[in-house]
């Protein structure tokens, strides 16, 4: 007889009605509420001072000027930077590791719609009652080979909701990095402003204080022959080590932005120390900005797609959570064969099996599963009132940005007459105490004038490309540079981009307005 044959005597009529029985069962019902993706509730436009500011600006319709904004300052150290920091930012390697993690939680949960199988074989020495297993008694060996299947019908679609749920942490997974992209680059851009920033204010002082110097030592030509009192000596040396305590200051500032940068990057900063430490020329404004409707913004930012897919994520919990108050069904098949001689093992005498239903159930947990019930709702509430702050946020940001901008630029614009003004006023003043018509107060009064407008200029200049990087970021710039954008994509990255599983609710890539 073949080994296969015993199978054959398997109950088929049993086996059929328990499979249609499955079926129709596992199809049932699914307990829970069904996800409706929220409305974000968009006004129409920005508030009245916002759309006023959003006036005075040169706006660009053109999205790639919002996706890959680094590239409107046309900076070459800039752009290597940005691919730094997909390449190479390990938070960004964290946020892709928890992709993965998501992605296998989904398997495991979609792992539970199917039979289970075990396999079982044993080689066993034993004493038996007289009369067990036929005439067989005494000390024996046993030997055995066999399976155990079982399945858990998804009666009231726990599985379903969990496999729901696992989707929608995916996406949310996905968006979330795509939201740290973002604002690591809106961080690393605001960070080389600022260090190019810091570099050109240090040019500024260290003009200062070549200008001073050159005020100290024409004041102390002038005591020499009688023609500057020592009051005035004294001043100018102190107008002097007053520009000079400038310095250090500068470039402890500038040394931290590019230590902060070099750690975007995941790396040492030695790593940057040479394409940080030489002072390059400031970073310049582009020459327009972007636009955006509210409702734009919504579909634009990552954080608050993110903050979607987990109210679907938290809402289908609910379900799973109601279905485990309800009782388990599983169909359970045990079959082998079982022989005290190894060579008839697998003969057809040896075979048994035993097939049929399992139901159980909790019947007393002192209102434990309830309680589980209760924290999923509450859960799925926090979550539903994070993403309605989360969209809030965004437009506060967006309209604080715009604000921002317009303010400062019009304070830039001040600035810069009011440098035009020191810078003559100095000149005059050094001019006149050169031809003996003007006392030295007038010259210390025109040079700090003219050093503070300077120093306030270039931290004008620098605010308005921070302001500008602000409202890229509040727009939802960005992120795709984690995907399109520099051709640094990496393995962890091609597995965050991967499509979602079937049957996920809403999809990361097209969140509701």
């Amino acid at each position: 007889m073949s080994a296969t044959t015993p199978f054959a005597a398997f109950p088929r009529r049993a086996l059929l009605l328990a499979a249609t029985a499955a079926l129709a069962l596992t199809a049932a019902c699914t307990l829970g509420p069904d996800y409706q993706p929220p409305k974000a509730d968009a006004p129409a436009t920005w508030s009245a001072t916002t759309t006023q500011s959003a006036m005075k600006i040169q706006a660009s319709a053109d999205p790639t000027v919002l996706a890959h904004w680094w590239t409107e300052f046309h900076d070459p150290t800039l752009d290597k930077l940005v691919a730094d920091v997909v390449a190479g930012n390990l938070d960004l390697k964290v946020a892709e590791q928890r992709i993965l993690s998501a992605r296998a939680q989904r398997q495991q949960a979609a792992a539970a719609q199917y039979p289970s199988v075990k396999g079982e074989t044993a080689a066993m020495r034993n004493r038996l009652p007289p009369g067990t297993f036929g005439q067989l008694g005494g000390t024996n060996n046993i030997f055995l080979a066999g399976f155990d299947a079982s399945w858990e019908l998804d009666l009231f679609g726990g599985t379903r909701r969990s496999i729901e749920a696992a989707d929608a942490n995916v996406e949310a997974g996905i968006e979330n990095r795509r939201s740290m992209v973002m604002s690591m680059l809106a961080e690393l851009g605001t960070d080389y402003a600022a260090l190019r920033s810091l570099q050109a204010r240090t040019a500024i002082a260290n003009e200062n204080v070549r200008l001073s110097q050159e005020t100290r030592d024409l004041t102390a030509a002038k005591y020499k022959v009688g023609l500057a009192t020592e009051l005035q000596l004294a001043e100018a040396d102190g107008q002097l080590e007053q520009q000079k305590a400038v310095l250090p200051t500068l470039a402890t500032q500038a040394a931290q932005r590019a230590h902060a940068i070099a750690t975007l990057t995941g790396r040492t900063p030695a790593d940057v120390d040479g394409l940080l430490t030489t002072a390059g020329p400031e970073v310049p404004l582009p020459p327009a900005l972007p636009a955006s409707l509210p409702s734009e913004v919504v579909r634009a930012r990552p954080d608050i797609r993110a903050a979607e897919r987990t109210m679907a994520a938290t809402n289908a919990e609910i379900g799973v959570k109601e279905a485990a108050r309800f009782p388990k069904v599983s169909l359970g098949l045990i079959g082998g064969f079982l022989n005290p001689d190894l060579g008839k093992l697998l003969q057809g005498d040896s075979f048994g099996w035993s097939v049929g239903p399992t139901v159980s159930g909790t019947l007393f947990d002192g209102g434990r599963l309830k309680a589980g019930v209760k924290d999923a709702e509450a859960q799925a509430e926090q979550a539903r009132l994070t993403y309605r702050k989360t969209v809030l946020t965004a437009f506060q940001e967006v309209e604080d940005a715009l604000v921002a901008y317009t303010n400062e630029r019009q304070r830039n614009e001040t600035l810069h007459r009011a440098l035009d003004a020191a810078q003559r006023a100095q000149d005059r003043a050094r001019s006149q105490y050169r031809a003996g018509l003007a006392d030295f107060l007038s010259v210390l009064d025109a040079d700090r004038t003219l050093a503070t407008s300077k120093d306030a200029v270039a931290q004008s200049d620098y605010a308005l490309v921070q302001q500008t990087i602000a409202l890229y970021k509040a727009l939802g710039g960005g992120w795709q540079a984690g995907e399109t954008g520099t051709g640094e994509t990496g393995a962890g990255e091609a597995a965050a981009a991967d499509t979602v599983p079937a049957g996920s609710h809403g999809g990361a890539g097209n969140p509701p307005a």
